[in-house]
C-alpha cells in the first residue's frame, strides 16, 4: 500500500536531470558527448568565494529565514548596478537555489497558474506537486516563442477561471532563447493589470545575451512582478 498522497504520484522526475544522468554514463563508458542536458557553469568558483566560504565556515546559528541582510543587501545593489532596478531589501528573499523559490511560490499562489509552451521543464511538474492544474499558454514562432499581450489575453479570458493568475515568465526564455526589449515588455502590462495576474519573471539567464542587453518586466510593473535570480549561470 502506498504511503503517498494520490494526487503527488502523476508527477514526474526531471528529465534534465535523467538526461544528465545519462550523458554521464555515456561518457565514463568512453564516449565523446557534448552535454546539453544542464545549463551548469562549467568555470570553477572564484578564488574569492572560496576564502569567503572557509573564513565562515566555522559560523553555525540559525540565521534568518529570508537571508542575511548583508548578502540580501548585496543583491539589491547588484541589481541596481547591472539593471538600473530600484529593489527594497525588505522584499527580498534569498534561498538554495530559484527553483525551490519558484516551488514556493507555486505552493502558497491562490489561483491559476499560467505555463508557456514550450517551457523549461521542471514548471509543470513544480506546479502539479504545488497542487495546481497548469493553464497553457501556447506560443506562436510568428511571435518569436514570446509571450504576447493577445496571447496572454487570449488564455486568461478563454482558460483561467479564478480571479488570481500566476504566469510563469522565463526572460530569456530557456529552451526557445527568446529575449524582450523594453517596448514588447511595455505591451504586456495593460494586461497584466487589468486581468489581475502576477508573472513570476524567471530571469536567471538575464546576463546571457550574445547583445549584452537585458531588460527586465520590473522596470515597467514592478507591482505585479516577482523577480527571480541567481547565482548558479
Amino acid at each position: 500500500m502506498s504511503r503517498v498522497r494520490r494526487e503527488r504520484c502523476s508527477g514526474a522526475g526531471a528529465e534534465n536531470l535523467a538526461l544528465n544522468e545519462r550523458v554521464r554514463a555515456l561518457i565514463e563508458s568512453g564516449h565523446d558527448v557534448i552535454n546539453f542536458a544542464f545549463g551548469q557553469s562549467p568555470f570553477p568558483v572564484m578564488d574569492e568565494a572560496v576564502e569567503a566560504l572557509k573564513k565562515h565556515a566555522s559560523r553555525t546559528p540559525y540565521e534568518s529565514v529570508r537571508g542575511i541582510r548583508p548578502l540580501r543587501e548585496a543583491i539589491v545593489n547588484y541589481h541596481a548596478v547591472r539593471d538600473g532596478l530600484r529593489l527594497d531589501v525588505e522584499n527580498m528573499i534569498v534561498g538554495p537555489g530559484s527553483k525551490e523559490l519558484i516551488f514556493l511560490l507555486m505552493t502558497i499562489f491562490d489561483g491559476d497558474v499560467i505555463l508557456p509552451s514550450p517551457a523549461w521543464v521542471t514548471y509543470k511538474p513544480q506546479a502539479m506537486l504545488a497542487g495546481h492544474e497548469p493553464v497553457i499558454m501556447d506560443l506562436k514562432e510568428a511571435d518569436g516563442w514570446r509571450v504576447t499581450a493577445d496571447g496572454l489575453k487570449e488564455t486568461v479570458l478563454a482558460k483561467c477561471r479564478q480571479k488570481n493568475k500566476l504566469l510563469i515568465f522565463c526572460n530569456p526564455d530557456n529552451p526557445t532563447g527568446a529575449g524582450y526589449s523594453r517596448e514588447q515588455l511595455q505591451a504586456l502590462v495593460p494586461v497584466v493589470r487589468e486581468h489581475n495576474v502576477v508573472v513570476l519573471s524567471d530571469e536567471i539567464y538575464g546576463h546571457l545575451t550574445y547583445s549584452g542587453e537585458h531588460h527586465s518586466l520590473v522596470e515597467v510593473c514592478p507591482e505585479n512582478t516577482v523577480l527571480s535570480s541567481g547565482l548558479s549561470k
